[in-house]
């Protein structure tokens, strides 16, 4: 019998150049950063649609405010960028009763509404005075408006209670 030992060493050396090394690891870092940037990019035009598409309610861009001076009730509004009010839509009552006012100032102009034609219209603030000579149970007054958006959104009629 003939005992034989055979010994095997395979010694496999891949050689690859600097730059191969090199162009690998930019590709590498390149498809990541294009990665990120793609998924941080869904995510904000997410948040940014999400942003866009959502209607603030009419006390955000609609800002109601009042207080007592005297035998004057003053009321002002703060009407926010890109929303308007129309000018006919307000109106001040007390059980059913419509209460005149006086504009102290305002920032009017003409618009032609597709649902209402030509109508006049506020943007930025507006501000009325109610005499209240006869000492009237503000809890009792209710102020009603209604306005929309720049983008074509109308609210309802809103109401609020005066104080």
């Amino acid at each position: 019998t003939h005992d034989s030992l055979i010994n095997f060493d395979i010694n496999i050396v891949l050689s690859f150049s600097s730059y191969d090394v090199y162009s690998y690891l930019l590709m590498r870092q390149f498809i990541i950063i294009l990665l990120s940037i793609n998924l941080s990019l869904e995510l904000v035009s997410s948040e940014f649609l999400e942003k866009k598409n959502t209607i603030p309610e009419a006390k955000e861009v609609f800002i109601v405010s009042s207080y007592v001076d005297k035998n004057l009730i003053k009321v002002s509004w703060e009407i926010k960028d890109g929303f308007y009010l129309y000018s006919n839509s307000i109106q001040v009552k007390k059980n059913a009763k419509i209460i005149p006012y006086k504009v102290i100032s305002s920032n009017q102009s003409i618009y032609s509404d597709e649902f209402f034609g030509t109508t006049e219209i506020l943007r930025k603030d507006f501000k009325i005075s109610i005499n209240n000579s006869d000492s009237l149970d503000l809890s009792t007054i209710l102020i009603n408006y209604q306005g929309c958006s720049d983008s074509g959104f109308c609210y309802p009629m809103q109401t609020k209670k005066l104080l």
